[in-house]
């Protein structure tokens, strides 16, 4: 099966997420491992997907097994990147980072330029960020807009208080 057709029946449209494009590799099949452009509602209904156990307005759309064993960290701090201003210990799941901000762990999914859907289960929060004005750019400029992005969202984070 297709992965975007595999994915329109069994995930977006029990989301009810309206599918942007979707970007494809030379033999034009969809990129697993993202450039997906959804709009922010629908990156949130994904972030509550997975705050939720796998279950999106009583039903269950992924397993809720497979949902923990994603957000579960593999690897620390062997990314590229160790820590992100107030994410710290930076880890990696199944697609999902991981991170601590302030008293708080955080899974995240990380998209280029700045678009974050971060998990905050100790709150039941869902923070969804899109930005994305350096298309296919990978140099100095882009990573500092997607830093800022990232500060922005960890400093918030840790500044919440805890119980």
């Amino acid at each position: 099966m297709i992965l975007k057709a595999y994915a329109e029946e069994h995930l977006f449209f029990p989301l009810d997420v309206e599918l942007g494009e979707w970007g494809q590799d030379a033999d034009g099949h969809n990129n697993g491992c993202g450039d997906l452009h959804l709009a922010a509602r629908d990156a949130a209904k994904f972030g509550l997907l997975y705050l939720n156990d796998g279950i999106f307005e009583g039903n269950q759309i992924i397993p809720a097994d497979w949902v923990e064993d994603s957000l579960q960290t593999y690897s620390l701090n062997e990314a590229f990147v160790k820590r992100v201003d107030d994410f710290r210990d930076i880890g990696y799941g199944y697609q999902w980072w991981s991170a601590n901000a302030g008293d708080y762990h955080v899974n995240f999914a990380w998209g280029h330029g700045g678009q974050l859907i971060v998990l905050v289960d100790e709150l039941d929060l869902v923070i969804v960020t899109t930005s994305y004005p350096f298309w296919l750019e990978h140099n100095d400029q882009s990573w500092k807009h997607e830093k800022a992005i990232i500060t922005m969202v960890s400093e918030f984070i840790a500044s919440l208080p805890s119980e």
